[in-house]
């Protein structure tokens, strides 16, 4: 319980409190009004301590990462897709002078860790300077996108790179964002050794106004795990072991503090096991929080229908629950308060429009009775929940942001201060009734506080009721 309500606790309230920090990369869906010419399709932005679409859903990433020089091809990321991940980070490695060789031999296509050798022996760039690292990338990032997965592009320098430092990686940053700038579904730039220079944000932003710059550091969670983070925004991407006991750990704490991840194990029977989950791809709102408990195969999801990142939903917002066969071979069963599903049933990805004055969602995911639902089908390219459109209002800009999140935060308060529980005669469970409650008991203490903060900078109860603006 605990747990529980520190995440859902700081996932809401950071999302709609926070403010940018002072000299930081635009935050969230500042970045779609200043970036010319517009995102390319599927762009990730970043709202506070969320990624968003742009939609203004707030996605959670589920897949591998390969190594430099693997071979990733169209049939691979279509099984991929089949288990239920969502993106996919895929390594090429860069040389002292910010070059990237290709590779004169390939590694299986299994991911393995972004930290370990790299198959066969570098090639040289090319005399005329192309280089063939980013053009075998290249077809590795066709054959993903291909099947509707992101992709995040992992940057792994050599040692003499490492040691060249900043100037190597701005160069390199330089050419891999020029050469994929107009990608649809790039989740950002990685850059797995540690670089602390501002200057790196400019050197991507030289040639792409768009997309994200991710650097790693260490877990919250586990010490010897890392993350890759950009600015409040983190996805787990370095695991400490790959035991069973330990993936699944981690995988956990990755759901209780609501990050997204990218795999850097090979991917089989026993691992498959512990990562392939249904989980929320896209949540149309503002996360409370969710849960899957393996033993009983139930997903849970409660969240608040307003943007994280300010603004509010025009049309139908579209939340995507992935679930996978694995999870489910004889189907699942579907129980939701605020929100319809839209998708077909057995679909392997789970859509859902809110409901109209909804000021809560909550979403229950569980196994049916062999024979009683279709088996799950797997996801296809494209748009899985078409037909459905999830685009916010322009949030509001310079001194309207504040009030922006205000007005998100009463309607965040108003949600979590309903009682939990599923209407309509369906039954919500004690994991559904929890998230609520325990939300509800964060974001009461919360607010008690900031209408203290109110009271006092404001002179008295008249002030504060006068002004919708934080002290």
């Amino acid at each position: 319980m605990a747990v529980t309500t520190v995440a859902a606790t700081a996932g809401v309230v950071s999302a709609l409190g926070a403010q940018p920090a002072r000299g930081a990369e635009p935050t969230g869906l500042a970045l779609t009004a200043i970036a010319a010419g517009g995102p390319p399709a599927g762009t990730v932005l970043r709202a506070g301590r969320f990624i968003v679409d742009l939609e203004g859903r707030v996605l959670f990433l589920h897949g591998p990462s390969v190594p430099p020089g693997a071979v990733v091809d169209t049939a691979t990321a279509g099984q991929w897709a089949a288990e239920g991940f969502n993106a996919v980070s895929i390594g090429v490695r860069m040389d002292t002078d910010g070059t990237f060789a290709g590779s004169s031999s390939s590694s299986s296509s299994s991911s393995s860790s972004s930290s370990s050798s790299h198959a066969g022996m570098p090639a040289r760039a090319a005399a005329d300077g192309s280089d063939p690292g980013l053009e075998q990338l290249a077809t590795a990032v066709d054959a993903v996108v291909g099947r509707g997965l992101r992709v995040m592009i992992q940057i792994v320098p050599t040692a003499a790179a490492v040691r060249a430092g900043d100037e190597a990686f701005a160069a390199g940053l330089r050419r891999v964002a020029g050469r994929f700038h107009d990608v649809a579904g790039l989740v950002g730039f990685e850059l797995v050794a540690p670089a602390g220079s501002p200057a790196l944000n400019g050197a991507v932003r030289d040639t792409d106004a768009h997309h994200l710059l991710w650097r790693q550091s260490i877990a919250p969670f586990d010490a010897a795990a890392s993350v890759v983070t950009n600015d409040e925004a983190a996805l787990l991407v370095g695991w400490a072991a790959g035991d069973p006991a330990t993936v699944l750990r981690l995988v956990s704490a990755a759901d209780a503090t609501q990050l997204g991840w990218f795999f850097d194990r090979p991917l089989n029977d026993t691992t498959l096991g512990a990562v392939a989950r249904p989980y929320p791809a896209a949540v149309a709102g503002v996360p409370v929080g969710f849960t899957y408990s393996p033993s009983g195969r139930l997903l849970t999801l409660s969240y608040v229908p307003v943007p994280a990142g300010g603004g509010a939903f025009s049309g139908g917002a579209a939340t995507q629950i992935r679930v996978p066969t694995r999870v489910y071979p004889d189907g699942y069963v579907v129980r939701a308060n605020g929100a319809t599903v839209v998708s077909a049933p057995g679909a392997g990805v789970l859509c859902l429009v809110t409901d109209a004055r909804a000021a809560r969602v909550d979403v229950r995911v569980e196994p049916a009775a062999a024979g009683r639902e279709p088996p799950v089908a797997a996801p296809v390219a494209g748009d899985p929940c078409p037909g459905v459109t999830a685009r916010p209002t322009a949030p509001p800009a310079g001194g309207q942001a504040v009030d922006g999140a205000m007005r998100t935060d009463r309607a965040a308060s108003r949600a979590t201060g309903q009682a939990g529980g599923t209407g309509g005669g369906q039954t919500g469970g004690m994991a559904l009734w929890a998230l609520p409650l325990a939300g509800a008991v964060g974001m009461a203490s919360v607010l008690g506080g900031l209408r203290w903060r109110m009271r006092r900078g404001r002179g008295g109860r008249a002030a504060v009721a006068g002004s919708r603006r934080f002290p």
